[in-house]
């Protein structure tokens, strides 16, 4: 029931924005791709590397303020410190995010972007399933180049796991004209 209510809040602050665009501010509508550094140290104390890829949305509110969503599939390889034994050694951990996404700043030049998926979501490691909670900042390095890092803390509905995993992504903005095309209208 908290997730439900918590989707239906999120589709609101991201249905909202489209009646109050601006003709000036970009869109954000972005894919992004990027590489993270998970380790668990509970349980199975354990490193490895993900690879992730994302869809990123935000609709301009006012000229310094944009609000969206963003989409995240990642997963990758881990190898324990310890093994208990030579065949429970790596693990292939599996996440999916969705989460709030806002753009900060003068949507002309180079936002900042804010992010945080409050626990909607959800990632495997060793097959103990966990809910991620992640924060996100970032910024615009160009007019279409977006630069993010990432912290996720994967909280164990068993109790059994720590899992966190910094990560950063890159991304491109398909939603933003470039200061010559924004001229020549």
């Amino acid at each position: 029931m908290k997730k439900n209510i918590i989707l239906i809040v999120m589709l609101l602050f991201t249905a909202l924005p489209v009646f109050a665009q601006t003709e000036t501010s970009p869109k954000l509508i972005g894919m992004s791709g990027g590489a993270g550094l998970p380790f668990e140290v509970y349980d199975l104390e354990a490193m490895g590397i993900n690879l992730h890829l994302g869809f990123d949305y935000a609709h301009p509110v006012k000229n310094n303020f944009a609000l969206g969503f963003y989409l995240n599939l990642g997963g990758g390889v881990m190898g324990a410190l310890h093994p208990y034994s030579e065949y429970d050694r790596y693990y292939y951990p599996f996440r999916f995010s969705a989460g709030l996404l806002a753009e900060i700043g003068d949507l002309q030049e180079r936002p900042f972007i804010l992010g945080i998926a409050p626990c909607t979501g959800m990632g495997f490691v060793d097959m103990d399933l966990f809910i991620p909670l992640e924060i996100r900042f970032g910024r615009f390095i160009t007019d279409n180049w977006y630069i993010v890092a990432e912290l996720t803390y994967g909280i164990s509905l068993a109790h059994e796991t720590a899992y966190l995993e910094p990560s950063i992504r890159v991304g491109y903005n398909f939603g933003r004209k470039s200061k010559k095309q924004s001229e020549a209208k």
